[in-house]
C-alpha cells in the first residue's frame, strides 16, 4: 500500500510504501523529518501530519519496538 501524508502548515508531503497497515520505524522518522523537520515545532502529531489526510489514521501498534499509527485507505 502506498500512502501520502501531508502537513498543511508547512505545505509539505511525503509518500510511504507500506507493507501492511503500519510504517516501519525508519519510515516514521523520515516522514517526521520531511513533513516538519523543525526542532521544537508543535505544528503536528507524532508523524508530522497536520490537516486533512487521504488516509484514515487507525489505532496505534508496535513496530520495531516503537508505537506508530496504522493507516487505512
Amino acid at each position: 500500500m502506498e500512502i501520502t501524508l501531508k502537513n498543511d502548515f508547512h505545505n509539505t508531503s511525503v509518500t510511504l510504501r507500506l507493507r501492511g497497515n503500519y510504517p516501519t520505524a525508519s519510515q516514521v522518522k523520515r516522514a517526521k523529518k520531511v513533513l516538519c523537520g523543525i526542532s521544537g515545532c508543535t505544528c503536528s502529531n507524532v508523524m508530522g501530519m497536520r490537516g486533512q489526510q487521504d488516509v484514515k489514521v487507525m489505532e496505534e501498534g508496535l513496530v520495531d519496538g516503537e508505537l506508530v499509527p496504522g493507516f487505512a485507505l
